[in-house]
């Protein structure tokens, strides 16, 4: 019958923002061990945010069912933290007396092109988070904040797409509601046009709905009848229209 209108969720470990954010965080813990071990305050404002920006993404992907609005939200609240994160690095290089890179730094742009893997994981950047150098440290974990932050923003461009064109859950809920209550009534509908034509009413070859009976009214078979997915426009199979006359003459 109807389609349900809860869609499938919680894909959030398919996600490319996730993987991201969970490789950030997994760095600033490490980096937090080694360079603010003795600075609990700065240590745990850097790790909570680097948590805030892996978990937010898991609890929207978790709310998505229900709720667009809370998806996109929490999408953003990590969006946030992360951004924090950067100027966290950024403030450590501008107070070492660091260079903070730019794109076209060679070891940056050897970030940028681990990043297209479809494998990545910490170890993919295991070699320059955990680097001696603390400039290459913090320029690793920065660029790849940079890198999240890119990917959420283009995720929140996306769920904004999807929620103009598709709705959200009240919308779902109003068509399949509209729908369960309208299938009762076209099967009625069917069995009475059979019926009338003492022509079986055919199930749909691409969804195998019972079939409507429709008249053409554009094209060449304008005024010729046919028979209609009773899935329209959700579904858009159609069958010729054989009365019973015509289907024994084929018989013979």
């Amino acid at each position: 019958m109807q389609k349900g209108f809860i869609p499938p969720h919680s894909g959030y470990k398919k996600l490319s923002s996730y993987r991201k954010a969970m490789i950030i965080y997994d760095g600033t813990a490490y980096f937090c061990g080694r360079y603010f071990a003795h600075d609990r305050r700065q240590k745990d404002q850097m790790e909570q945010a680097a948590r805030s920006g892996k978990q937010n993404i898991v609890e929207g992907s978790m709310a998505s069912a229900t709720s667009k609005q809370t998806e996109l939200l929490l999408t953003n609240v990590a969006r946030a933290s992360l951004g924090e994160l950067m100027e966290d690095f950024e403030d450590f290089l501008r107070r070492s007396n660091l260079p903070i890179w730019n794109k076209e730094h060679p070891i940056a742009r050897k970030i940028t092109d681990l990043s297209h893997l479809p494998d990545e994981s910490y170890e993919t950047y295991r070699e320059f988070i955990e680097n001696a150098s603390p400039e290459v440290s913090a320029n690793t974990l920065r660029h790849l904040s940079m890198q999240a932050l890119s990917l959420l923003s283009r995720q929140i461009q996306r769920l904004e797409k999807d929620f103009i064109e598709e709705g959200g859950i009240k919308e779902r809920m109003t068509k399949a509601r509209l729908e369960a209550r309208d299938y009762p009534s076209s099967m009625s509908s069917e069995s009475s046009e059979s019926s009338k034509s003492s022509t079986p009413v055919p199930l749909c070859p691409l969804c195998s709905t019972p079939m409507k009976l429709r008249i053409a009214k554009q094209g060449k078979n304008a005024g010729n009848k046919f028979w209609g997915c009773s899935k329209f426009p959700d579904c858009k199979g159609t069958s010729p229209f054989l009365d019973a006359d015509h289907a024994e003459g084929q018989g013979r």
